[in-house]
């Protein structure tokens, strides 16, 4: 290697180290950017004795549900189909295979064609032997039998009319169908089960309306009448109480409960399904005081799907906080779990408030 080769390797190392040390030193240093700062009224949590009545167990029910059976005898033929799957009405779910309905629509088919075509033979004798029966060549006796041939050949077409159609009913029924928009909650048989008539087949539940229902005793029954809209507490989304109407009461107690079944018709909602676990609450006519933790529900928030409040910490510093809530009471949130008496939070929500905003607070007008 000539000496001139060493000597450029290391002045483009000098060069290249220039350059690094002189773009980190050129780079503009970026400060984190402050939320702003937010003048809004806030207000302080606070403890309540508020007046509970006691809380009714009921279940999130579909207001259609379908059982369907089959009305022929036969094998069965449902490939892949699998509970949990969406229907659609009049969609065929479940074919039976039977041999002998095939085989009854064409003897009754046969049949039928056999009597039509005995009927044009004595509609043809009796319309040629009127006239002369007229004209004396065809005694009356005669004449009377034709038509009363032609009479009795009409009632046979007649019913063998009313057997094709029972034969084709039969085929009909081979493909059962969905009466509703739904899902398949239950299946009875597998694809080649053999099956006769009246044996269930599948179990269908429509989505289109969801009710939740539950039992009250008779003084709780003022509070829920025809249209009442009520709150309704799901598990597993307590802090989100679902806001039903009351849809009708089932005029009849249990005989040993002494209960009324009570129906809330519930809003269209994705998260909601047959079979889920709630509660309402009764009238407090014969309830119990609790303290509890209230605040006003204008202050309440969403934040990435969870609901809560902007609390203000020692610093004057804004942090949202999730929150589980049970009911409301007029304007008031009763508060389960998230926040404690004492505690401020902002008292109205600005689309302007941002996580760590600086707060100026100012005095809720009257």
């Amino acid at each position: 290697m000539t000496p001139l080769v060493p000597m450029l390797l290391h002045k483009l190392a000098v060069l290249i180290t220039a350059l690094t040390l002189a773009a980190c030193g050129g780079a503009e240093h970026v400060a984190p950017v402050e939320p702003p700062s937010v003048a809004l009224p806030v207000v302080t949590a606070s403890k309540a004795e508020v007046a509970l009545g006691d809380l009714a167990s009921g279940t999130v029910v579909a207001d259609e549900r379908v059982q369907l059976a089959a009305r022929t005898a036969g094998t069965v033929r449902a490939p892949g189909l699998h509970e949990g799957q969406p229907v659609r009405a009049g969609q065929v779910l479940v074919t039976i295979d039977a041999q002998q309905a095939e085989g009854a629509v064409q003897q009754a088919r046969a049949a039928l064609h056999a009597a039509q075509a005995q009927q044009r033979q004595a509609d043809a004798d009796v319309a040629r032997n009127e006239p002369l029966a007229r004209a004396g060549g065809v005694s009356r006796t005669d004449l009377e039998q034709d038509q009363l041939r032609a009479q009795v050949v009409a009632a046979a077409v007649e019913q063998a009319r009313a057997a094709m159609a029972i034969a084709e009913a039969n085929r009909r029924d081979q493909r059962v169908t969905s009466p509703i928009d739904g899902a398949i909650i239950t299946r009875h048989v597998r694809d080649g089960d053999i099956v006769q008539p009246g044996v269930l087949l599948l179990t269908v539940e429509g989505r289109d309306q969801l009710l939740f229902r539950f039992s009250a005793p008779q003084a709780s029954l003022h509070a829920f009448a025809s249209g009442a809209t009520v709150p309704v507490l799901i598990d597993e989304r307590e802090d989100q109480p679902v806001t039903g109407t009351v849809r009708a009461i089932v005029p009849s107690a249990d005989p040993a409960t002494r209960r009324y079944t009570v129906e809330i018709s519930l809003p269209p909602d994705s998260a909601l399904l047959a079979g889920m676990f709630g509660r309402v609450r009764l009238p407090a006519n014969s309830a119990h005081s609790a303290t509890a933790v209230t605040i006003p529900a204008a202050a309440l928030t969403e934040q990435g799907g969870l609901t809560g409040v902007f609390v203000v910490g020692k610093d004057e510093r804004l942090a949202f906080r999730w929150l589980r809530l049970t009911e409301r009471f007029g304007d008031q949130v009763l508060v389960t779990s998230g926040l404690a008496a004492g505690e401020q939070v902002l008292a109205r929500i600005d689309p302007s408030v941002r996580d760590g905003a600086h707060l100026v607070p100012v005095v809720p007008a009257q």
